[in-house]
């Protein structure tokens, strides 16, 4: 049994009409405050971002008292810079990325400012750091492009 998790009511409609598999169950429900059953492997995909800074860590304790042992969780965020200049620097390639992707700078400019206060992401560091708060013992960048990295955390 899969399940998927979105707090936003759109994004459960839009996976239940594009998936009639039987074995997943999708819900509309916020993972700050709803349980979770024993699992062997989650997948986080742009979660802690949009999820106020002071309920982050309970969340991912919460994701690892979940895990059987030797479980695992694929966390990927946007991730913050270790200094302004190289932020800059990021934040220019990425826009230059999505320009060459057909994207215009009104619609780039509007993505920007519709996040403004919205998404708030934290430093590699800072993730890795409450990855082994929570507990697990084995945190590996798996992937990384430009500001997006993705984390393999094992319990």
């Amino acid at each position: 049994m899969y399940v998927g998790l979105d707090v936003v009511k759109k994004m459960i409609t839009y996976a239940q009409k594009n998936n009639n598999h039987r074995q997943i169950k999708f819900l509309n429900k916020n993972i700050v405050n709803c349980k979770l059953k024993k699992s062997d492997f989650i997948i986080c995909f742009y979660t802690l971002q949009f999820i106020h800074p002071k309920h982050r860590q309970n969340v991912l304790n919460k994701l690892f008292k979940s895990l059987n042992w030797g479980g695992a969780l694929f966390l990927v965020e946007k991730v913050r810079s270790y200094d302004a200049r190289t932020q800059d620097q990021m934040t220019t390639i990425y826009e230059e990325f999505k320009l060459s992707n057909g994207f215009s700078e009104k619609e780039i400019s509007g993505k920007k400012k519709s996040l403004k206060g919205i998404l708030e992401p934290f430093s590699s560091n800072a993730n890795i750091q409450m990855l082994k708060r929570a507990g697990f013992k084995d945190v590996s960048t798996i992937s990384k492009f430009i500001s997006f990295e993705g984390f393999l955390a094992i319990k």
